[in-house]
């Protein structure tokens, strides 16, 4: 097995050129990868660890937006002032993710780019309209998170592609999360919601309801009833849980 650890984006771009079609897989948190080597599963034969890339780490402020490194940890989301003040459901939804120690590894780049419909951080960031910075050697391109997970473990990004950033436009919205699982503690979700209600706009998203996160928005024209039978019409139970 093969490990790099490159400093800079060029560097990452210049491994990924010379692995080719090997089997490599990207390592961030590992919270995934770990697991599968204590299992004793074949692990991939190149890992390319992305925490020294420039960028890749941080929440800031970049104009309109707030822009969260695909790096970051859930616990550095948690702790963020700037995510508690306009993205409070993404806030909320860090409570719910796991156990400190895989807050503390786990990141959000991570958590999409896994593609599960259980994700915690998953119906937040499709209510609140995230769009993900995805890099190659020679460009980038910025596409909503709604078009970019496919299935579950699917999604759009190329093997010569990585996920930069998730940008958040600013929002003075309200917003709150819930999570409900099997269990209190560390429970993978049975479903997991978000509601943000900006501007005369309610929008709501789910989690653990279908192979993606149901979007439904435009809600603040209806009543309470109709609202739960779009939700109800909307759902296509996953069985696998």
């Amino acid at each position: 097995m093969h490990y790099f650890r490159p400093n800079t984006i060029k560097d990452y771009f210049a491994i990924v050129d010379d692995v080719g079609k090997q089997n490599f897989t990207l390592f961030a948190g590992g919270t995934d990868l770990i697991p599968r080597y204590e299992r004793g599963q074949k692990l991939p034969d190149t890992i390319v660890d992305l925490k020294k890339l420039p960028d890749f780490t941080g929440i800031k402020k970049v104009g309109d937006n707030i822009e969260i490194g695909a790096g970051t940890t859930i616990e550095e989301i948690k702790n963020s002032n700037l995510i508690k003040k306009h993205f409070n459901a993404l806030w909320q939804a860090t409570f719910e993710f796991g156990s400190v120690q895989i807050r503390n590894r786990a990141t959000i780049g991570g958590n999409i780019c896994n593609a599960s419909p259980a994700g915690d951080t998953l119906p937040a960031l499709y209510a609140f309209s995230a769009k993900l910075l995805l890099r190659n050697n020679n460009s980038d391109r910025t596409i909503p998170i709604d078009d970019f997970i496919l299935g579950p473990g699917k999604t759009v990004i190329k093997k010569e592609e990585i996920l930069q950033s998730v940008i958040l436009p600013l929002s003075s919205s309200n917003s709150i999360f819930y999570k409900l699982g099997l269990r209190e503690a560390m429970a993978i979700s049975v479903i997991n919601f978000a509601i943000v209600y900006d501007e005369n706009e309610l929008t709501i998203a789910i989690g653990t309801v279908a192979p993606t996160i149901i979007k439904l928005s435009g809600l603040d024209q209806y009543s309470i009833d109709q609202i739960l039978e779009k939700v109800d019409n909307a759902i296509l139970p996953i069985d696998d849980i």
